[in-house]
């Protein structure tokens, strides 16, 4: 009993010893003191203004060709066929993840729809352009 109490009492000393600032002394600082308000960052973080664009869906076709166009200074001609190219596949695209098949099948089937898409676009493409898009080709990972 003697020890619980002799416990008890050493907890409660170095509990009530413990002291917590808010303030802190910077010598670094010009004034030498200030108050931390790291805690402060989270509640004046910017909010997200627009929450319609979050829920937002994103055509998947309209944003490979913008991201290509980016790349490869695509004219308007280009851009409408690459359109339509993405969109005669798409629907195969996506179908690849509803079929109950092997992964290994699955990511055979998607590097072969994307050959095909790559051997019409590198059609449609300049010389300086069809290299620019062989380089995204390379670096694609399957």
């Amino acid at each position: 009993m003697k020890t619980i109490k002799n416990l008890i009492l050493v907890f409660t000393f170095l509990m009530g010893s413990v002291t917590a600032f808010a303030q802190y002394y910077d010598p670094y600082n010009g004034t030498g003191a200030g108050v931390d308000r790291t805690i402060d960052r989270q509640r004046s973080a910017p909010r997200t203004k627009n929450k319609e664009k979050l829920n937002q869906k994103i055509d998947i076709v309209e944003e490979t060709v913008k991201q290509l166009d980016k790349k490869l200074k695509l004219d308007d001609f280009q851009k409408a066929a690459i359109t339509v190219i993405y969109n005669d596949n798409k629907d195969e695209i996506l179908g690849i993840a509803d079929e109950d098949i092997p992964l290994k099948a699955k990511k055979q089937k998607a590097e072969d729809i994307s050959q095909k898409i790559d051997k019409q676009i590198i059609k449609l493409l300049s010389e300086g352009q069809a290299e620019k898009y062989q380089e995204i080709i390379d670096d694609r990972k399957y």
